[in-house]
């Protein structure tokens, strides 16, 4: 793309949009990540909770890393087939379009025991990041989630994808909670799943 900022357009997500989204590059670059230190040892508490004694720690650690870390999801088992089954299982979402093209999408699902809306996919072609486009569909996702009364909308991403959890800061989410051995034996079963959320100022609770 060229340096003239394109018009950014935001629709519902069809099924035919499956290609036009497999096709996008949503490969990221970082020279640092998310580390978990876990303190086995008992860490003393009292100042916080008088009547606490004890409690593990579990910290999650900035950390460098040389030569930055590439990564390419589309080479990790991203297969047409399985776009298009996120596509057609998602409950919503929306396609945000740069010059009537497909630029990122977002997929959403509701999570009826919690009235909360959880973020299946959130994908951004790397020509695009900086126009807003990420933004602009988590918007979207929380007036989707408004509308179905639902009080807070959440997300998982990986420790190394450390771009995407400071764009996630950046748009007022929290990290939740950090889980180990997430995901099954393969390429990611070494990384840590961290849950991010955001409440909404307007939903049942």
């Amino acid at each position: 793309m060229d340096d003239e900022t394109p018009h950014i357009d935001v629709r519902v997500v069809h099924s035919v949009d499956a290609s036009a989204i497999y096709e996008l590059d949503y490969s990221f670059e970082t020279d640092r990540i998310y580390t978990l230190r876990v303190q086995n040892s008992l860490v003393q508490t009292e100042r916080i909770v008088p009547q606490a004694r004890v409690s593990f720690a579990f910290e999650l650690v900035e950390t460098l890393v040389d030569p930055p870390l590439y990564k390419d999801y589309r080479v990790s088992g991203h297969t047409l087939v399985g776009v298009e089954a996120k596509v057609q299982q998602a409950e919503g979402g929306y396609v945000a379009l740069a010059n009537e093209q497909i630029a990122g999408c977002v997929l959403l699902s509701v999570e009826e025991s919690r009235s909360v809306v959880r973020i299946e996919e959130l994908i951004i072609g790397h020509f695009y990041r900086r126009y807003g486009v990420g933004t602009l569909l988590l918007n979207c996702a929380a007036d989707w989630a408004r509308e179905r009364d639902c009080w807070a909308i959440t997300l998982e991403t990986q420790g190394s994808n450390f771009p995407a959890i400071q764009f996630y800061l950046r748009n007022g989410f929290e990290i939740w909670s950090i889980q180990r051995h997430f995901y099954p034996p393969g390429a990611s079963a070494h990384e840590v799943a961290i849950v991010m959320g955001k409440q909404l100022s307007c939903g049942s609770v």
